[in-house]
């Protein structure tokens, strides 16, 4: 079996290297890199070719057979994704950022795992996240270990079923498509791609996909390494564009047909997100009141309520807000963030 690793590339170049050398490291699994480069305007085309040619050079390539793309312009991590799963000629596909790495030895503890006794072969294989905190903000540092998150359970490494895949719904991840090492036959058969533009396009590629989902595999151990830093988007203050992007992401889950409660569940959980951050961010009231209007009209207060155990706290409180009247439920959000934002000041003096 080959591997198809696709990293998207973008103005990335402080840590890519640290994500190819994890890649060209991987042994005993045969291994197609795919590199998307994306219009970077810093070194990261570059210090990807040095890296390349310096590793096959010193015969330090491990049989990786790899391939440079570019882009003529910045098209975004979808379009660059995109690209590489339409060149993808593995059995197996497997998305990586390029500021993160992978485990050492995770490719083949995954490989191991396509082939399930009485199964055959899983729609993906699950991998564990290990989350990195920058130490300092020196550009390219490691940092220290964080949250580790697991999707192993010993009682349960297979789900060889869809209903087992429903039940398991929220032990599995269905909100992130890196660290999946996905059959690119499932992502065909199902036209599967990442929606351009958008943030936030895990989210969305993982709920259409799962309606497809008959079995999933897991692993033990950690197999990629999440490195946190303060510049990815992700971790940016909260915009229009990623409101906008996540409105999106709502109204298609609310218009996908024959949802079941775990759709429902999840579309909550985003909108309870966004209306936290739609009045506790720096957003016109205008725009205030077209979100949460939009977010009414696509049926979303009518979903299944979240379960108060799944919730924090705030989130119990803010999603009482779907049970009223729209223009009673941003009343309320308004006073009660109001107040979440005073109590935070007066803490933060403390």
């Amino acid at each position: 079996m080959k591997i198809s690793v696709i990293i998207p590339v973008y103005n990335v170049a402080p840590y890519v290297e640290r994500c190819l050398r994890s890649v060209f490291s991987q042994g005993d699994v045969a291994v197609e890199c795919i590199v998307v480069e994306d219009g970077s305007t810093d070194e990261s085309a570059a210090v990807v070719e040095r890296f390349v040619a310096r590793a096959e050079g010193e015969g330090q390539g491990n049989g990786v057979e790899f391939h440079l793309i570019r882009h003529i312009r910045n098209r975004g991590q979808s379009a660059a994704r995109n690209t590489g799963t339409a060149v993808a000629t593995g059995d197996w596909i497997f998305y990586l950022d390029g500021d993160d790495a992978l485990e050492p030895g995770a490719l083949a503890a995954m490989a191991r795992r396509t082939c399930v006794d009485g199964v055959g072969e899983p729609d993906w294989v699950q991998g564990n996240f290990r989350r990195v905190v920058p130490q300092r903000q020196t550009e390219g540092e490691d940092g220290g270990a964080g949250e580790e998150t697991s999707y192993f359970d010993p009682s349960r490494p297979v789900y060889g079923s869809r209903a087992e895949v429903v039940e398991g719904f929220g032990r599995l991840n269905f909100t992130n498509a890196t660290n999946k090492l996905i059959r690119r036959d499932f992502i065909r058969d199902h036209g599967l791609t990442f929606r351009e533009g958008l943030i936030y396009e895990d989210a969305l590629w993982c709920m259409e996909a799962y309606p497809h989902v008959t079995c999933v595999a897991t692993v033990e151990g950690m197999t990629y390494a999440h490195h946190l830093r303060g510049g990815s988007i992700m971790r940016s203050e909260m915009t229009v564009a990623k409101m906008d992007s996540l409105l999106y992401i709502l109204r298609r889950l609310a218009e996908m047909p024959d949802r079941d409660a775990n759709v429902e569940r999840r579309t909550v959980f985003n909108a309870v997100y966004g209306m936290k951050n739609l009045y506790l961010g720096r957003f016109p009231a205008g725009y205030r009141g077209q979100w949460m209007a939009a977010v009414w009209e696509a049926g979303i207060p009518h979903m299944v309520r979240c379960p108060e155990r799944e919730l924090q706290p705030l989130s119990r409180l803010v999603v009482r807000a779907l049970g009223l009247p729209c223009r009673l439920g941003r009343a309320y959000l308004r006073a009660l963030l109001w107040g979440y934002r005073i109590f935070l000041r007066i803490r933060g003096r403390n």
